[in-house]
């Protein structure tokens, strides 16, 4: 149990640093470091090849993430990474992108239980 719960503390750590440098890095030179990072931090939580990730339909990747055991801080993060990835797309003008990972995000997000302690 205590491996599994440094596991999780470590993975959310893990994330979130790469979603802060994301973030500091955006609209500072090209798009692609930012965007880059966020798609780690989105492997990292989904344990999958990140451009896998990218080409699934929302409801394929809720059916993922639910058959998974992730904390739902985890949760939270990879619905933040999917949003963030999707700012970038806008902005870049990859309109489809981005709305696969606001509607992948809101997917996740559908998955959280606000009465559920983890």
């Amino acid at each position: 149990m205590q491996y599994q719960s440094d596991y999780i503390l470590r993975l959310i750590e893990q994330m979130g640093a790469l979603i802060r440098r994301a973030l500091e890095q955006v609209g500072i030179g090209s798009a692609e470091e930012p965007y880059e990072l966020l798609e780690q931090a989105v492997g990292l939580a989904l344990d999958m090849d990140p451009s896998l990730a990218a080409r699934l339909s929302p409801q394929s990747l809720r059916s993922i993430v639910e058959m998974s055991t992730l904390d739902d801080r985890v949760l939270a993060l990879l619905a933040d990474a999917l949003d963030a990835t999707a700012d970038i797309s806008e902005r870049e003008g990859a309109l489809a992108d981005a709305t696969l990972r606001r509607d992948q995000a809101v997917a996740v997000r559908s998955l959280l239980d606000p009465l559920r302690a983890n």
